[in-house]
């Protein structure tokens, strides 16, 4: 495939980009998708528009181009380079290489592929040197700020460590399937040479590709029909190679590349695959010590990132079962929890001109929640604002989702109650309403191909955030579907919190009847009703519900005027005139 090659004024600012025929690739220091050469300041984030057609490289100037274009000597705005042509742009040339053979027709290849035995067998003749090389890795690691970083790095590395080589790379190369196989084309190669000992540098793809499938070491001398050194191999003057895997988890593969001459002045000749076994030796191990390193630092990420979205317990479970297989969608039951905070939409209108102290309070209320789901094995789906969604129930079935849910419910509304306690609390003043539904939903990783998130989707999510709607309604700060209360009734010890049936009520959006509750914290009693008035209120819906409303509404006269519950009833039973309509199902339908 075509190549595009650039050379900033610095040996160690080189970069290679192969171009796929027909598509357009944008061109810039920093560009949002394209093909970024970081180091040259007089590259705009985006400069230039590239476009292979047949054997020719369409460039165009972007609007966003802060400097001109050089093509010929003179600044361009659109032109065509054919292989070999160049342009510039601020202190970098790019070269534009066409497609070749891979070597000359006239070439043949030895090839030899080092196994396991070699690296574990026999003493290293240069084992101080290979000891001190090593030592230095962690620290080339530690300090590099990217992978582009770490491979320019690792490059001036190789070529310092071994001898006999005049030209190294790091090549990345994305597997497109489950076995690996290496079926695109590199994406990512840093590379650097020894001084001005070498000319064109141009690294073997079937090299490349049977070292990375093969998984292992894999050397190609160069020779002509004769026997002779060729005097065309991959980079003219250069007729040694070996490439060398990076082992990794993913399908992201790395390697190293290194490439010399046979006759190099002061080195022994090489004439066989053997006489490059301690550079191989050490390429091998720093291959491996690298791999294993960046597997730990991937793990390490991968538990940072899941940490703040699942519990610990949670996380254990994934690393078990494969993170890869326990992310699947997987359909079940789930206990889903919306939570909203109160007050905050009114702070925003009156703080726009400085949001800043905003910030704070939100980053507190979006804690208080994260802790309490956390602390009761949840999983966070989504941050909305200044409200969340959390499931429990998923990567494995849970017998207590429903229990485990409404404590974390409680535990957020308890500690919002108790921050309306200290006038000098950053929460002050704002109050929760928590939305808590029991049924099946698709939970794991759920999204598009340019964005994956953890989620869970189904209706019960739907009636989760209409329950913490309808909170506000209702006045109470926690309301739940009558399958999560059902599941409560077996698991609440006497005296301790308990749920309070509210109606039997049709929300916005949700054809089926809810039988909705509100679920009592043991601290907050039901605003001091009696147990008199407790039993009232619950005839009282019985009467509703089957269509007696004038009884219902002497009940609810009995009730105090202060109760949120009674009220939403009255005003239900008002504005249906005081009547059960003639289709009347025991429902209220809200929001119709």
């Amino acid at each position: 495939m075509p190549e595009l090659k650039a050379f900033g004024k610095d040996n160690r600012q080189r970069c290679w980009q192969s171009i796929p025929q027909g598509e357009s690739i944008v061109l810039g220091r920093a560009p949002r998708n394209g093909w970024s050469v970081p180091w040259d300041r007089l590259i705009s984030r985006e400069h230039a528009q590239l476009r292979l057609e047949g054997d020719r490289l369409f460039v165009e100037e972007l609007k966003t181009a802060r400097n001109p274009i050089f093509f010929d000597g003179k600044p361009s705005a659109t032109f065509e380079v054919v292989a070999g042509g160049e342009f510039r742009i601020g202190e970098t040339t790019f070269q534009f290489v066409g497609a070749s053979a891979e070597a000359a027709g006239s070439d043949t290849i030895v090839e030899h592929a080092l196994g396991t035995s070699p690296l574990k067998s026999g003493r290293f003749e240069n084992a101080h040197e290979c000891l001190e090389t090593l030592c230095q890795l962690p620290g080339l690691i530690a300090e590099s700020r990217s992978d582009v970083d770490f491979a320019t790095k690792l490059t001036d590395m190789l070529l310092a460590s071994l001898r006999g080589a005049l030209a190294a790379a790091v090549i990345q190369v994305d597997a497109d399937d489950d076995e690996g196989l290496v079926q695109s084309e590199p994406t990512l190669l840093r590379w650097n040479t020894r001084g001005e000992s070498v000319g064109r540098f141009r690294p073997s793809r079937r090299l490349i590709t049977q070292a990375l499938e093969r998984r292992q070491s894999v050397v190609h001398l160069w020779t002509d029909q004769d026997g002779r050194n060729s005097n065309f191999t991959m980079s003219c003057d250069l007729d040694w190679a070996f490439c060398t895997p990076i082992p990794t988890a993913d399908n992201e593969r790395w390697c190293l590349y290194v490439s010399g001459k046979r006759q190099f002045a002061g080195l022994q000749e090489i004439q066989h695959p053997d006489d490059l076994m301690a550079e191989l030796r050490l390429a091998e191990l720093m291959a491996r010590f690298i791999g294993a390193v960046r597997q730990v630092r991937s793990l390490e990420q991968q538990q940072v990132a899941m940490r703040r979205f699942f519990s610990p317990a949670v996380v254990e479970t994934l690393q078990g079962a494969g993170a890869g297989a326990a992310l699947e969608p997987r359909q079940g039951p789930v206990s889903v929890l919306f939570c909203d905070v109160r007050g905050f939409s009114r702070k925003v209108e009156q703080w726009k001109d400085d949001l800043r102290p905003l910030l704070t309070q939100v980053s507190d209320a979006l804690g208080v929640m994260t802790g309490s789901i956390m602390k009761y094995e949840g999983v966070i789906a989504d941050f909305q604002g200044d409200a969340a969604l959390a499931f429990w129930g998923w990567p494995s079935h849970v017998e207590d989702a429903a229990m485990s849910a409404c404590r974390a419910a409680l535990l957020i509304e308890r500690k919002f109650r108790e921050a309306n306690q200290d006038p000098a609390h950053a929460l002050y003043g704002f109050r929760v309403g928590i939305g808590v539904g029991f049924g099946d939903a698709i939970a794991g990783q759920i999204g598009s191909q340019e964005q994956i998130k953890v989620g869970v989707f189904g209706p019960v999510v739907n009636l989760a955030s209409r329950l913490q709607n309808l909170t506000k309604q209702i006045g109470v700060a926690i309301l739940v579907d009558g399958t999560t209360a059902a599941a409560l009734a077996k698991g609440l010890p006497e005296g301790a919190e308990r749920c309070r049936r509210i109606a039997r009520l049709r929300p916005a959006g949700i054809d089926t009847p809810v039988d909705v509750h509100a679920l009592v914290p043991k601290q907050a009693g039901d605003e001091g009703l009696s147990a008199a008035e407790l039993r009232t209120y619950d005839e009282a819906v019985d009467a509703v519900i089957a269509g007696d409303w004038p009884r219902a509404r002497d009940l609810l006269k009995r009730m105090p005027a202060q109760d949120g519950p009674s009220n939403f009833l009255r005003v239900e039973i008002c504005r249906h005139d005081g009547a059960p309509p003639a289709d009347w199902d025991g429902a209220f339908s809200l929001g119709r």
